[in-house]
């Protein structure tokens, strides 16, 4: 099943296979009919296209928790690493800036809710 999303997914930074986003939506259109949608790690906002696409069909928000300082592996020589990426340091990451951007092309301000925190500060 092909899930029409509304930006060009194949232009978003992120490792996520389009039969994975499309089961992403899925199970999240399912989900959000009882309410809201958490997702912890957003990246530069694939996954949030998919899930936030099925939850603003149920009228519901998604709460994307990332501190977008990337993982390990993405870091400055390390295997993902991604110089379009790196922070105003040159020491690090920061992908907050690529999430808004998909965010905003893809008209879902208000339904993906961006939380920049760390899991462990937003269990807090």
């Amino acid at each position: 099943m092909k899930i029409n999303v509304p930006i060009d997914i194949e232009k978003v930074k992120g490792f996520l296979d389009p039969l994975e986003g499309e089961a992403l939506y899925v199970h999240s259109k399912t989900a959000t009919e009882v309410g809201p949608a958490l997702e912890i790690g957003s990246y530069c906002g694939k996954s949030a296209v998919y899930i936030g696409s099925a939850v603003k069909k149920n009228e519901e928000k998604l709460y994307s928790v990332d501190h977008h300082q990337g993982s390990e592996e993405q870091q400055p020589g390390e295997q993902y690493f991604d110089p379009d990426l790196v922070d105003d340091t040159g020491k690090g990451i920061d992908t907050l800036p690529y999430f808004l951007n998909t965010i905003e092309s893809s008209k879902l301000e208000g339904v993906v809710i961006p939380v920049v925190s760390t899991s462990e500060e937003a269990h807090a």
